[in-house]
């Protein structure tokens, strides 16, 4: 770990830069579980032991990178001691008989037991954006027969769809959009039936039993433009603790995005991940 706090930027304009640069590389602060991971860089050498606090998993949301929107709050992780492994998932389509993001919640299995194996500890703490979270939702309610579900000990939702998202609105009705647009979302987002509100997929992580081994913690803004209602990811994740931004920090206004990168949201992230 570098003896100098590594710069913090909370800027979303400087991260987009950052990842222009390095499409396919790591934010500042963090460590790849195995080299040979797509994209990743060489990991820093992992001290002997357990380290004494659980590593941080990090998971973008739907066309999301983590080398912008981790630019920020893995660096300021690391500033506080901790080991930060992002997980990069690329958009699949769903194949038959099972969902997308089935596909991706067992990916990010074998990426968070890849990090016990890197670092040897026993557990992790998650810190999902937007979709990112579902698929971190998912593997500790809808796959308990992976050794990595019950290993998850905090979970950070930060403008979780836990609720879905109507894309503005474009998704309140699906069965009427016009073809043309249905192949566009299918090309560009092929999870969008399982983000629509009350998709199987929703429907399967509300009806699956809670995880008692995992503390839920949910971070959402008013201002977000996908989850509207923004209460509707509070509502969809009752057994969590839920923090609403505003109520904190009145002035703060980050969208969906830019709660990536917002101070107020980021120091909620922290205060989540210190309890023992």
């Amino acid at each position: 770990m570098n003896s100098a706090p590594l710069p913090v930027r909370y800027s979303r304009r400087e991260a987009l830069r950052h990842s222009a640069a390095h499409p396919r590389g790591l934010p500042p602060g963090a460590q790849a579980a195995s080299a040979s991971s797509p994209g990743a860089q060489a990991a820093s050498a992992s001290p002997p032991g357990a380290p004494a606090r659980p590593p941080v998993v990090l998971v973008h949301g739907t066309n999301g990178r983590s080398s912008c929107d981790w630019f920020t709050l893995a660096p300021l992780l690391a500033n506080h001691g901790r080991q930060v492994y992002p997980f990069d998932w690329r958009r699949a389509r769903p194949e038959p008989g099972t969902s997308a993001t089935h596909r991706h919640a067992l990916e990010l299995a074998a990426h968070v037991d890849q990090v016990r194996a890197t670092t040897g500890a026993e557990r992790v703490d998650v810190v999902g954006h937007s979709w990112g979270a579902v698929l971190a939702h998912y593997l500790v309610r809808c796959l308990p027969g992976e050794p990595a579900s019950g290993a998850v000990r905090t979970l950070v939702g930060l403008a979780p769809t836990y609720g879905g998202t109507t894309l503005h609105g474009l998704l309140r009705r699906p069965d009427r959009l016009p073809a043309g647009l249905r192949r566009w979302l299918d090309a560009k987002i092929p999870t969008w039936r399982e983000q629509v509100p009350g998709s199987p997929v929703l429907t399967a992580i509300r009806s699956a039993p809670p995880a008692p081994s995992t503390r839920l913690t949910t971070i959402v803004t008013r201002y977000d433009q996908l989850v509207t209602p923004y209460t509707a990811s509070l509502a969809a994740a009752p057994d969590a603790t839920h923090v609403v931004l505003q109520q904190h920090t009145p002035r703060a206004r980050p969208g969906h995005l830019g709660i990536l990168h917002h101070p107020a949201a980021l120091t909620q992230v922290l205060q989540a991940l210190k309890a023992p």
